[in-house]
């Protein structure tokens, strides 16, 4: 049997015909007194407000005795359900265009109303759209049902302020004329009741949610021995949060959909609660649910399998139930994929329904990255946490500096997992590595013998050198070391940088592998199609040649997402002896992460150009390169007084850790970014490819250099971009 606890308000405003809504928009009304008040209505116009006129008594937001079943805003008796300039309260006025319906403002009208004319009524209890539009009532009739009767018994209603209320459901007169029910309460037989949200249940405490409630875990009269430190925990008291639940402020909380903890636990130094009117959609406060979610109070679910919102907001299958295609069903795993996430119990499943294995069954699947400290095997290799070691090991020691292998890159970005696209048997079928490539631009093959890219455990003076394992790739327009290291190198001190002499078209070649895709396509205000991205403030788009990609080096890393895997970030360390002469002017060397997902990320999408290396000031997009100097103060490490002296253009934001890191380095008197971090984000259990590529403009003179590290898979959606790491 399925516990359906559908809201008792749903039911009820679908059922009702809401009489007694008060004055749609254009009605006339028959009078209202007080004891000790003496009013003169006047209908204005087709706001459907009424003017009063008050010899004493008046008051403002609205008196029961003075406006009954009304709101009084001012002098004037109104209903802010359908009044355009009190929509939902006194003062707020709708947008020209606009309508006021159920006391919000849109371009519709909802909850049962109609549009007539400009305004949205309720063609039930107007008299002057009693029925249908412009259906007026006739002297000393009302509207009852749509009906225009002689008393608003025969609608089975009482007459509130000239309209036939039905005060056995009405909010707005609950049992008498004027009686409103409070914002958690429902009209239900003529009393105002409790009517929880979605998710919560009410219980003699209130509504509360049965999940994580110590104080009513699993039932409302089960509380927790929170003296002996137990926490509620998927409705049982633990002493633990299980099924990959955060602990916040308390409470267990599943930091993917809480809009009091998205995304992690909301603290002083760390807000991490949404704003009102936002959801939390795979930890991030959003304005809607995107993807196959749907809302939930304030909250996003997947309705085809969560079992605590299978189908809607309020049916909770049984435990021994799963949610299938939004119904509850008795669920064989033996036989069937409970859960969904594509793997049986026989091809390795270890939590196909939700429990002490997870809370989300569909995250935990061989497919999944082991995650440190939820208290779940999430990959189902049989270790848990800090004992599986599988996920969280460097691989890059032993690498060697002048490796022509593109997959030791990946390695020594910290991917170490591999797989193959189209394995034998589903068991196989994890997430990792697929292939690698070093490429030029324009998609054709590195030479083996390039000095372009190197695999360094430090770079001159770079602190810190590495920020995952032991060593870091490096990609550069001309040689790929410092002043001292060798294989290759080291790098030439030529104030010139050093010429390779190698251009290639990024705006007409034909591998799937070269950035032209990107060149093309026109991201505003970013960038033009066929044209390079500019900063706000300075540039341009078409200068130095703009489809010659000299000197170009690029990785190629096409991964499958782990399915538990919403986004991934990577740290990168841009240099560049362009810097600072060439600030803003045309040799404006390019560094960029392209992104590639087999259909739209949801709820948030990349960039339309790919293009993860952008900054956002707020005000602005920059892409990460020597023009970021000029507005931002992401060129951190240079030394600002010979770099004004030489461009003025430069930011007085700019070089706040000094020169001292690019010692030893090509770019000693040039300057650098230091780590910065980018993000992006996938399709869990899907295929993305990434394309890290740096290149001259203009000339092949004056080289860039970046250092790339620490790839991270990450459990909840981002906002895409690159940022300094403080945010």
């Amino acid at each position: 049997m399925t516990r359906n606890m559908t809201g008792k308000k749903t039911a009820l405003q679908s059922a009702r015909v809401m009489l007694g809504l008060g004055a749609a928009l254009g009605l006339a009304w028959a009078g209202c007194s007080s004891s000790d008040a003496t009013t003169d209505p006047t209908v204005t116009g087709s706001t459907g407000t009424t003017s009063l006129s008050t010899t004493s008594g008046a008051g403002t937001g609205g008196s029961a005795d003075v406006c009954p079943g009304g709101t009084l805003c001012g002098d004037t008796c109104t209903n802010t359900a359908f009044d355009p300039q009190n929509c939902g309260a006194c003062g707020k006025a709708c947008a020209d265009g606009e309508l006021c319906s159920m006391g919000t403002c849109g371009l519709g009208c909802f909850g049962g109303t109609t549009k007539c004319g400009d305004s949205c009524v309720d063609t039930n209890s107007s008299p002057l759209h009693c029925g249908e539009c412009g259906k007026a009532c006739g002297a000393g009739l009302l509207c009852a049902a749509g009906k225009c009767v002689l008393s608003c018994d025969e609608g089975g209603g009482k007459e509130c302020n000239g309209l036939c209320a039905d005060i056995q459901n009405d909010e707005k007169n609950c049992g008498d004329c004027g009686k409103v029910c409070g914002p958690t309460e429902v009209c239900d037989k003529g009393a105002c009741v409790l009517e929880c949200e979605a998710g919560l249940t009410k219980c003699d405490a209130g509504c509360v949610n049965l999940a994580n409630d110590p104080n009513a875990c699993g039932s409302c009269n089960k509380s927790c021995d929170l003296a002996a430190g137990q926490l509620c925990s998927q409705g049982l008291c633990t002493f633990g949060c299980l099924g990959g639940s955060t602990f916040c402020s308390g409470l267990c909380v599943d930091t993917l959909s809480d809009p009091k903890n998205c995304g992690g636990c909301d603290t002083k130094n760390a807000p991490k609660a949404c704003k009102a009117g936002e959801v939390c959609t795979a930890g991030m406060c959003q304005a809607a649910c995107g993807g196959n979610l749907q809302k939930c109070g304030s909250s996003c679910f997947d309705f085809l399998t969560d079992k605590n919102h299978c189908g809607d907001c309020n049916t909770i299958c049984k435990s021994a139930e799963s949610c299938v295609q939004g119904k509850c069903v008795a669920c064989d795993s033996t036989k069937t994929d409970c859960d969904g996430d594509g793997w049986l119990v026989s091809e390795g499943d270890c939590c196909d329904k939700p429990g002490a294995c997870g809370a989300s069954p569909n995250l935990v699947n061989p497919g999944a990255v082991e995650v440190v400290g939820n208290g779940i095997d999430d990959n189902c290799n049989g270790k848990q946490d800090i004992f599986d070691t599988v996920d969280t090991t460097a691989c890059d020691a032993v690498l060697s500096s002048n490796s022509s292998t593109a997959g030791d890159y990946a390695k020594a970005l910290g991917i170490c997992r591999t797989t193959t696209l189209a394995p034998a048997l589903k068991k196989d079928k994890t997430w990792g590595l697929i292939s690698a490539k070093l490429l030029r631009a324009d998609g054709t093959t590195l030479p083996t013998t390039s000095t372009q890219r190197s695999i360094r455990s430090a770079l001159g003076s770079v602190s810190p050198p590495t920020l995952e394992g032991q060593k870091a790739a490096v990609l550069s327009t001309g040689i790929a070391s410092d002043l001292t290291q060798p294989s290759p190198g080291p790098a030439s001190s030529n104030a010139f940088g050093t010429d390779l002499s190698s251009t290639v078209n990024i705006a007409n070649c034909a591998s799937a592998s070269c950035i032209k895709d990107w060149f093309t396509t026109a991201n505003p205000p970013l960038k033009k199609a066929n044209e390079l991205p500019v900063a706000p403030n300075c540039g341009s788009g078409n200068a130095g040649m703009p489809s010659s990609a000299h000197d170009s080096v690029m990785l190629e890393l096409v991964m499958r997402a782990p399915t538990n895997a919403r986004a991934f970030s990577l740290n990168t360390y841009f240099m560049s002896q362009e810097f600072p002469d060439y600030v803003c002017s045309d040799f404006n060397d390019q560094f960029a992460v392209l992104i590639d997902t087999p259909k739209p990320t949801s709820p948030v999408p990349n960039p339309k150009d790919k293009n993860l290396l952008v900054f956002d000031d707020g005000n602005g997009l920059w892409p990460i390169g020597i023009n970021i100097a000029s507005g931002t103060g992401l060129f951190n490490v240079c030394d600002l007084a010979a770099a004004k002296a030489a461009k003025p253009d430069v930011s007085n934001a700019s070089c706040a850790l000094g020169k001292a890191q690019l010692a030893g380095t090509n770019c000693a008197t040039a300057g650098g970014t230091f780590w910065l971090t980018t993000k992006g984000n996938i399709v869990p259990g899907e295929n993305v490819t990434l394309r890290i590529v740096i290149w001259d403009v203009g000339d092949n003179d004056l080289d860039s250099l970046a250092l790339v590290d620490a790839f991270k898979w990450l459990l909840n959606s981002t906002v895409p971009g690159t940022s300094d790491g403080s945010n």
